[in-house]
């Protein structure tokens, strides 16, 4: 009897591992030609256990390549549509641009400093319209590998100066003053417009997160001579410890959607470009003091 036992405990752990193994030599013509009823059901139910799981098994397949479909799907709409809608942009741009010169060109009215003052407001609902088009273009890139980079020698610090100048309006009427740290020159074959994405995208969110406070943008020598560092400091809301990683991922953020705006991109693109360029972007930050992005770049490209 004892014997009996640990035999069919043997069979047991064989067909076990049979079926952990995605197969199993068990039919309904080797239970039926079981004498014993009981073990019969054990069989059975081994049986139907792999049936189980092979059903399991390729319902997740299904359910993966159906979510891999849809992904595709979403990413060539996201491709087709923002091409699509960055010609009407553009010449839209065109237009407002034509007509603040035409205005410019006149005498001075209270009416044309009305209409100078509207179309002002155009113009930059109309660059961050812009600025979500190129948001939307660089995810299709970067998820079909088709992210290219041109690098070039030239001076992180001037860069990074220009970068500063171009947004220091939109701090100033966020009532965030930018500061420009420079610790250079610092030379370096680096992709100057990829650089200017990941600066802009950093002043961006510093001016966004900031309330009003003022800005740091420095730039230096990394750690090693052979890397080139620049970073974003800001003095706004912070980043609770359990969000700092999850920011850098596609559409995540940690601070509501309601009550900033934005598509929760810019963080990750960025991580995306700098690792592309063979870089690191780190984030130091505490809930209400501020938070401290860091790029650090190969200087050799």
């Amino acid at each position: 009897m004892l014997s009996a036992e640990v035999s069919l405990t043997e069979r047991v752990l064989e067909h076990l591992a049979e079926i952990g193994a995605g197969r199993t030599s068990i039919t309904d013509e080797s239970i039926a030609a079981e004498p014993d009823p009981s073990v019969q059901q054990i069989l059975a139910a081994l049986l139907m256990l792999h049936e189980d799981l092979q059903y399991g098994q390729q319902r997740q397949s299904a359910l993966l390549e159906d979510l891999r479909e849809a992904v595709r799907a979403r990413d060539e709409f996201l491709s087709v549509a923002s091409h699509e809608l960055r010609t009407p942009i553009t010449t839209l741009t065109l237009q407002i641009e034509g007509l603040s010169r035409m205005l410019r060109d006149q005498l001075a009215s209270p009416l044309s400093e009305k209409v100078a003052r509207r179309l002002d407001v155009t113009r930059r609902q109309v660059d961050r319209l812009a600025g979500l088009v190129s948001a939307l273009i660089d995810v299709s890139r970067i998820t079909s590998g088709r992210v290219q980079l041109s690098r070039q020698l030239a001076d992180l610090v001037e860069i990074a100066r220009s970068a500063a100048e171009r947004l220091s309006e939109d701090g100033m009427r966020s009532g965030s003053i930018i500061t420009f740290e420079r610790h250079g020159p610092v030379w370096g074959n680096f992709d100057v417009s990829r650089v200017d994405q990941v600066l802009t995208n950093l002043l961006s969110n510093a001016i966004r997160y900031g309330r009003g406070r003022p800005i740091v943008l420095g730039v230096g020598m990394g750690a090693q001579r052979e890397t080139a560092r620049f970073w974003v400091e800001d003095h706004g809301i912070g980043i609770p410890p359990e969000h700092q990683a999850r920011i850098f991922q596609q559409y995540e953020r940690a601070a509501p959607s309601t009550s900033y705006a934005g598509l929760g991109l810019g963080l990750w693109i960025s991580r995306q470009l700098v690792e592309a360029m063979g870089g690191t972007i780190s984030v130091h930050s505490e809930v209400e003091v501020g938070s401290k992005f860091t790029v650090e770049l190969p200087r050799a490209g």
